[in-house]
């Protein structure tokens, strides 16, 4: 039936339809790449964050670089490393994680330097902390070994542009809490490692590292002692712990009813435009539904400004169902005011097609996009 009709149309009305096809893939097409470029930036942006993060010299983008280490002075070396044995909790919208771990300290020198008594955690709050093993060798040089599990509570603000099919860099920072680099510093220990345990529901761990870096305090804490401009760098212990989602499930499962909202909206297209009762409660229900899904989605991000995935896949949705309302109109107005009902009927089966494969292009390219 489509064919006949369309072939009966005069060469004026099928321009008609061909410059509106065109109108909407080149609308879809710009902010297809719009949303996909931004999110693909976002990508590349996180893996820099992260590899500077764990670089040994290298200062994350946008972060003041720390002062330089004495090359002078008399300091203690301790090696520390550590042992990650689960993780407790992980939550992205109350921005922290939760974990048990072993963190011990060898040297040698002085008994008495203690390096798990001061230990502090950067971003994050120690909630236990037990000593399971000491020992000191002979005399005042050592060997000395410590070894402490700890549960702790540490602090994240995740980068949720790419949530939920998103990867994230877990870190704990370790530090002296009294003694900066002129009197202790850190050796990271290779034999660091994290346990099989360690799982996150919904994610898998794909990287275990650590390095230690230095780490400047832009204050003399008030310290009469000290000038107002002096500053004090630590050696700061860094493990870093990647993961990325498992799969593409929690992405359906967030979008499932925006998807069914899209092919409501869509299967308007083939109800009669003179029957405006059903013509227009379709588009209006299923976009109804689409504000639905997107508090849903929402529903598991922190408060923020940011433009994101979800946004980016709730707002192509909701324009879509606009959309279908707007070519209603238009083949209502055709259909009943200029009373050319082959144009109505061209029109809309060319813009279910259109429209159709323009939003399913959305939702493959701008998620591949946030893949990387």
């Amino acid at each position: 039936m489509f064919l006949p009709t369309w072939n009966s149309l005069s060469p004026e009305k099928k321009k008609i339809i061909l410059a509106a096809i065109l109108t909407v893939f080149a609308s879809y097409a710009i902010l297809i790449y719009v949303s996909a470029s931004a999110l693909f930036a976002n990508k590349t942006h996180a893996d820099m964050n992260h590899a500077a993060r764990m670089s040994q010299t290298a200062s994350e983008p946008g972060k003041t670089a720390p002062d330089s280490l004495p090359t002078e002075g008399t300091f203690s070396t301790v090696t520390v490393g550590t042992y990650i044995d689960n993780i407790d909790t992980f939550s992205i919208r109350d921005s922290s994680w939760s974990a048990n771990f072993y963190v011990w300290f060898s040297w040698t020198g002085s008994k008495s330097l203690d390096p798990g008594g001061k230990l502090v955690i950067v971003d994050g709050t120690i909630n236990k902390k037990e000593l399971m093993e000491e020992y000191h060798g002979d005399g005042d040089g050592g060997p000395h070994y410590q070894k402490y599990r700890i549960s702790a509570k540490l602090l994240k603000f995740f980068d949720t542009s790419r949530v939920p099919i998103e990867g994230h860099m877990l870190n704990i920072y370790l530090e002296d809490g009294a003694r900066d680099a002129t009197k202790l510093r850190y050796i990271a220990d290779k034999t660091s490692n994290i346990s099989s345990r360690a799982n996150i529901h919904g994610y898998t761990i794909t990287r275990h590292s650590n390095v230690v870096k230095p780490h400047t305090y832009r204050s003399s804490y008030g310290d009469p002692r000290l000038s107002v401009d002096d500053k004090k760098t630590y050696t700061q212990y860094i493990v870093g712990v990647e993961i990325k989602r498992s799969n593409m499930g929690v992405y359906g499962k967030i979008f499932l009813s925006l998807f069914a909202a899209l092919a409501l909206a869509l299967s308007n297209f083939f109800v009669k435009p003179s029957d405006v009762g059903p013509r227009f409660s379709l588009p209006t229900a299923a976009y109804f539904g689409a504000v639905a899904n997107s508090y849903v989605a929402n529903s598991i991000l922190p408060p923020s400004g940011s433009f994101g995935l979800v946004d980016y896949v709730a707002a192509f949705g909701m324009g879509t169902i606009f959309l279908t309302i707007a070519l209603s109109l238009l083949s209502n107005f055709i259909f009943v005011k200029k009373d050319d009902k082959a144009l109505a009927l061209v029109m809309d089966r060319v813009m279910f097609v259109t429209v159709g494969l323009c939003c399913i292009a959305a939702n493959i390219i701008i998620p591949w996009s946030a893949l990387g």
